[in-house]
Parts: C-alpha cells; sequence; structure tokens
C-alpha cells in the first residue's frame, strides 16, 4: 500500500495543490489543506486502491477539507456541484483579489445584520443546524427561523455587489 499511496501522492499532489489554491488565498493554509487531504487519503488507501476513479475520491476530499478550513474559520462557503475546475494553472493574482474582496464584502454585510438575525443566520449557514435545533435554542417557531433566514438572504443579495 505504501508505494501505491506514493504514487497516489505524486500523481495528484501538485493538482490537489492548484486545485485548493484556487478556493484559498494563504499559501500556508493551501498547504496545510492539501497535508490534510493526503493525511485523509491515507487513512483510507485501502479503498482508494480499491476504487476505480481514485482521482474522484481526492477530489471529493479535497472540497470536503476545504469546507473544513472555511467553516473553521467561521465563513460560509459552497462548491458548485458542476463546474469545478481541477486544471493545472494556478489562479491569477487578479483573481485571488477578487475572491478576496467579495469574501471581505459579504463578511462586512453579514456583520451589519442585527444580531439576532445574524446569529441565527450563522448558525443555519456555518454551524449547518437545521430550523428546528434553532428554533428550540432560541425558543422561536421553526417559521420565525425561516424568516430571519430569508430576511438575512434576501438583505445579502440586495446590498450585495457579487
Amino acid at each position: 500500500m505504501r508505494s501505491y499511496f506514493h504514487a497516489v501522492y505524486e500523481r495528484y499532489h501538485r493538482r490537489v495543490y492548484v486545485f485548493i489554491s484556487k478556493y484559498v488565498d494563504a499559501t500556508d493554509d493551501v498547504e496545510d489543506i492539501v497535508q490534510e487531504v493526503f493525511v485523509h487519503l491515507w487513512k483510507h488507501v485501502k479503498a482508494l486502491h480499491k476504487h476505480e476513479n481514485p482521482e474522484s475520491i481526492i477530489f471529493k476530499a479535497s472540497r470536503q477539507e476545504v469546507t473544513n478550513y472555511y467553516r473553521r474559520k467561521k465563513i460560509d462557503f459552497t462548491f458548485l456541484e458542476e463546474g469545478y475546475d481541477i486544471e493545472d494553472t494556478a489562479p491569477s493574482q487578479s483573481e485571488q483579489e477578487d475572491k478576496h474582496n467579495r469574501l471581505s464584502g459579504i463578511q462586512s454585510l453579514v456583520d451589519i445584520l442585527p444580531e439576532r438575525r445574524k446569529t441565527i443566520f450563522l448558525q443555519s449557514v456555518v454551524d449547518e443546524l437545521s430550523y428546528s435545533e434553532i428554533a428550540l435554542k432560541h425558543k422561536i417557531s421553526k417559521s420565525a427561523v425561516a424568516k430571519q433566514i430569508t430576511k438575512a438572504l434576501d438583505f445579502l443579495k440586495t446590498n450585495s455587489s457579487y
């Protein structure tokens, strides 16, 4: 298994690095996430070896680790199910700046939401709590939770230039 893992690492390390760098700006963070991907793959190398298409597992693990990174940073991030690109090209400086500006703009808008709405919204999108769980925490109805989240999303859509 060690030689198989080594072959996978050699073949996919650069592609995983480039893929992750499209979604994460800081080089140190990219390197940490790449390391987490390959640690995960090492733990599941037997399943990876049995799979006909290891690339799908490798990039699924990469997406999960990027999502985990943003979750730890308390930033909402979602991969579009279609169209993610795993080509061997690095993002340009302007793409990185644009991504950073968008994230900063969204974070700024979230920060100015009324406190209760912001808390409910973040519990839904960052903590991934269900409406029922949020309703129980705040002692309100599920429809009240839905209204708060809808108002937050409408605010973000209306005030965002992205």
